[in-house]
């Protein structure tokens, strides 16, 4: 399902939503990448490529960092001023991830607007502390 933010919200079995953005450039975070560089992204060990999760589908090892015997992140975001190493372009103007297909569950369920089109708390967090304006809400 479409949201009028251009968001693909795909429910998982287990109740989770994963969030896709169409290919391109027509969309908020094409020209955001705040989170990117704002959070640490961690996850759970079991979806680094080579592990529990298909090779095919798995975070790349050489992407991580271990944080606990259960919890990776991705290199860059365990810092003090956090950048994802898979973190393509300049924050504001120009974002890409260099892995998007390939992104842990975190990353797959930070959304844009909520279904009430309301932004994201943690969005509006991760763009004030990169200078941006706040997103507005949208009508659903």
């Amino acid at each position: 399902m479409n949201s009028p933010d251009q968001q693909i919200k795909l429910t998982q079995d287990d109740g989770r939503v994963f969030v896709d953005m169409p290919d391109g450039d027509d969309h908020v975070c094409a020209s955001c990448g705040a989170c990117c560089n704002h959070f640490r992204v961690s996850f759970y060990v079991g979806e680094i490529a080579g592990g529990l999760a298909d090779s095919a589908i798995g975070v790349p090892a050489d992407k991580v960092i271990p944080i606990t015997p259960f919890y990776a992140a991705m290199a860059g975001t365990n810092q003090e001023k956090p950048r994802c190493v898979c973190f393509e372009g300049e924050v504001g103007k120009s974002s890409r991830c260099s892995i998007y297909h390939h992104r842990s569950s975190t990353c797959r369920e930070f959304y844009v607007h909520d279904e009430q089109g309301q932004p994201n708390p943690a969005c509006q967090t991760a763009r004030a502390a990169n200078g941006l304006a706040p997103l507005t809400a949208i009508q659903t």
